[in-house]
């Protein structure tokens, strides 16, 4: 099923399973669904930045766990470029593809560049609503702190 103008995706982890939008839990999985989650959007997934902050994701998410917060990385990447990634790295952390319709997520929250086709290197903290209640974004080129989406 398409979705219609406005309305994000179903996104697909690097496994190629379904998740619902706002991805707090995916829709195959009964565990546990934190009351908000960190949407860690990624402008490339190989590029060096990327690679770097995806170094310390696993590290976050383990740390936000326990208040109940959880972590999605989002990409236009395919699902299958996002595998490669997270295989590369060793990653636990959930990668989403935000590829079809392109951008669609990150479009939701205010974080796709139009000009460019890629999500801005930002996170955005997001209720099971959709609700925003924090933003961190970093300059092109530079990178995001793990501390910042502690606060």
């Amino acid at each position: 099923m398409t979705p219609g103008p406005g309305e994000p995706p179903a996104l697909r982890d690097q496994h190629g399973q379904p998740w619902p939008w706002p991805p707090l839990a995916p829709a195959h999985d009964a565990g546990p669904v934190p009351s908000r989650v960190w949407l860690l959007f990624l402008p490339g997934a190989f590029t060096p930045v990327c690679m770097a902050e995806l170094t310390w994701v696993d590290d976050l998410a383990a740390r936000l766990a326990p208040a109940g917060v959880g972590l999605r990385v989002l990409s236009c990447d395919s699902a299958a470029v996002l595998r490669t990634v997270a295989e590369d790295l060793g990653i636990n952390t959930p990668l989403l593809s935000d590829f079809w319709p392109h951008g669609a997520a990150a479009r939701a929250v205010g974080e796709l560049n139009e000009t460019t086709g890629r999500p801005h290197r930002s996170s955005v903290l997001v209720d099971a609503a959709g609700t925003v209640f924090a933003r961190v974004r970093a300059e092109a080129g530079t990178q995001r702190r793990l501390e910042d989406h502690l606060d």
